[in-house]
């Protein structure tokens, strides 16, 4: 008995031996990381912060394309779908509803590698970019209900200054240049998905996202041009709507890899 514990203990030990001899000549085994291109869909609430101070969350959904530069570097398009709200009891008694498509070009940048973080598993993006926010807006009375402004109806038209008019009247939507700035955590679920929060500020060169300009409380008459026609720029605060949001991460190929 005692020879065959012998035997088993000294085998044991030649293995471990062998194992760890073994181990010390091969690195060891660690992930790759990889940049694959990617499309990301994402939902959460809106805020939209303009005249009507009362602040109102609404949900929206987005969807982004993101190529690859480099490890770190990457070019997005994001394009997000939704409706902001907004509504102020004192001066303007009014509750503002904005039915919205924004597309932009967004550059982000993935920071951890600059703290060599070894299994990048974690991507923490803070990303800026510029686009297009497509809108149309309108002001309710709080009590009645009763339209009191809105951005664009039968009457509206492309402008240049807000005095030249341009094409043919009955503009369903306005245009407006927008920045974008934000931050974005994700964390992977497989070597193809990850999930991730989204925080994003959007900076919008308007006063009418709410359909209410700087202080003033006139309601449109029946039948005239949209109460906020025309650009209004250099003279109005701008607009801004942010969100939070959480979602996937779908990589057109593998993100990690042994080697």
């Amino acid at each position: 008995m005692n020879r065959k514990f012998r035997f088993g203990f000294s085998l044991f030990l030649s293995i471990l031996t062998t194992l760890t001899s073994s181990a010390q000549r091969r690195p060891q085994s660690r992930w790759e990381n990889s940049q694959p291109a990617s499309f990301v869909i994402r939902g959460g609430l809106t805020q939209l912060f303009g005249d009507l101070k009362d602040l109102q969350s609404t949900p929206f959904l987005g969807a982004s394309l993101t190529v690859p530069i480099t490890n770190i570097l990457a070019v997005e398009v994001p394009v997000d779908y939704g409706t902001l709200k907004a509504q102020q009891d004192e001066f303007y008694h009014s509750a503002s509803s904005a039915r919205f498509t924004q597309v932009a070009l967004a550059a982000s940048v993935d920071v951890l590698p600059w703290f060599r973080q070894e299994q990048r598993l974690v991507e923490v993006r803070p990303y800026v970019g510029t686009g297009l926010l497509f809108f149309r807006a309108e002001a309710h009375n709080l009590t009645t209900g009763a339209l009191q402004r809105l951005t664009n109806n039968q009457n509206s038209r492309r402008t240049r200054d807000g005095i030249e008019t341009r094409g043919k009247a009955g503009i369903r939507n306005t245009h407006e240049l927008v920045w974008l700035t934000g931050i974005r955590v994700a964390t992977a679920l497989s070597r193809q998905m990850s999930v991730f929060g989204d925080i994003r500020f959007n900076f919008v060169r308007t006063d009418k996202l709410d359909a209410t300009l700087d202080g003033n409380n006139q309601i449109m008459k029946p039948g005239s041009l949209a109460y906020t026609e025309g650009n209004h720029y250099g003279k109005n605060t701008t607009d801004k709507w942010g969100y939070m949001a959480v979602g996937l991460t779908f990589y057109f190929g593998e993100r990690f890899k042994k080697r």
